[in-house]
């Protein structure tokens, strides 16, 4: 009876003391303020300090562009129908990728607190200081584009337009930026001329690019491999010697056989050499690929460019030409 009475015991504190846990978010959290004329406020959980920060500050950026696309995802708040305990999730909704490189500063964390689950953030930004965040990434997006742009007149295109097809990408960043102000009913909304500018030219820059292959009969199938590789890029490609070819892609290959045991063994060291209209050279790497037979060195062979092709297609067509 003794025992029986120290296990009821037990199972009692242990029932008081779960009971006792602490599941319950504030109630600040649970109803954060709304518009706010001189901030943006939101609130934010996570198992952490850091991500209740982050995740307060990504709700923060959803404010922004929730205030020109309906599209989003906000925090699913979980209200529980026992009146006695209630929790909150601790995973908040993916937010809208186009929001995410806003990057905010004097950010200010008036609220913080945590419970048995988590712990909970208010975060708050000035409105003047989000203004003028936006307003400097599209002046520095256009900057960056004049800069290249100047680049163009003394670069190699073929070069200049793997730097640049990237950054065109930067246009739909000033778009929402400039459709953030909007919403916020700011006047002074910078431009990025030099962006529609650096657009067009590298769609330019793109459509002029030919790439002559030089290669030997041993080297067709590797030379058919890289063209396919091109026109994926979007870049053309020529077997044949043209007057448009902007640039001259050399294949060398030397192969060795060797026989290991009862295996033919086949090596091919392929040299690429990508040079520009002036016979400079622009980049240049050996790729090594090899292959195996029991029967003879032919089929050994085509295994090693198989294993050529396979190179190719892991490190991609640029690192595998030599291009950083």
């Amino acid at each position: 009876m003794l025992a029986m009475n120290k296990i009821l015991f037990v199972c009692s504190m242990s029932l008081t003391l779960l009971a006792c846990q602490s599941t319950n978010s504030p109630d600040w959290y649970n109803a954060p303020p709304t518009n706010d004329p001189n901030y943006l406020v939101s609130v934010g959980q996570g198992r952490s300090l850091d991500q209740a920060k982050k995740s307060a500050l990504n709700q923060i950026n959803a404010q922004l562009w929730t205030q020109i696309d309906s599209s989003f995802s906000s925090r699913d708040v979980y209200q529980s129908s026992n009146a006695a305990s209630s929790s909150s999730s601790l995973v908040d909704s993916k937010i809208n990728s186009k929001t995410a490189t806003v990057t905010f500063t004097d950010i200010e964390y008036p609220l913080i607190d945590k419970n048995d689950i988590a712990y909970y953030v208010q975060a708050k930004v000035k409105r003047e200081s989000v203004i003028k965040q936006l307003q400097a990434d599209i002046k520095q997006v256009n900057q960056q584009a004049e800069q290249q742009l100047q680049k163009l007149q003394h670069q190699d295109s073929l070069i200049w337009w793997l730097e640049n097809r990237e950054l065109v990408k930067q246009a739909e960043l000033i778009a929402v930026r400039q459709s953030m102000l909007r919403a916020m009913e700011v006047n002074d909304i910078p431009t990025a001329p030099h962006m529609e500018t650096l657009a067009a030219a590298v769609s330019k820059t793109q459509s002029s690019l030919v790439i002559r292959l030089n290669n030997s009969k041993s080297d067709q199938k590797a030379a058919e491999l890289l063209a396919e590789k091109f026109s994926v890029e979007g870049v053309k490609t020529s077997l044949k010697n043209t007057s448009q070819a902007t640039h001259h892609l050399r294949m060398s290959t030397e192969v060795r056989k060797s026989m290991v045991g009862d295996a033919f063994i086949t090596t091919q060291l392929t040299t690429l050499t990508l040079q520009g209209r002036q016979g400079n050279t622009l980049a240049s790497n050996e790729i090594i690929s090899s292959g195996n037979s029991l029967t003879n060195y032919s089929l050994s062979k085509e295994g090693a460019q198989r294993h050529f092709a396979e190179i190719v297609e892991t490190q991609g067509l640029w690192k595998s030409l030599g291009i950083k």
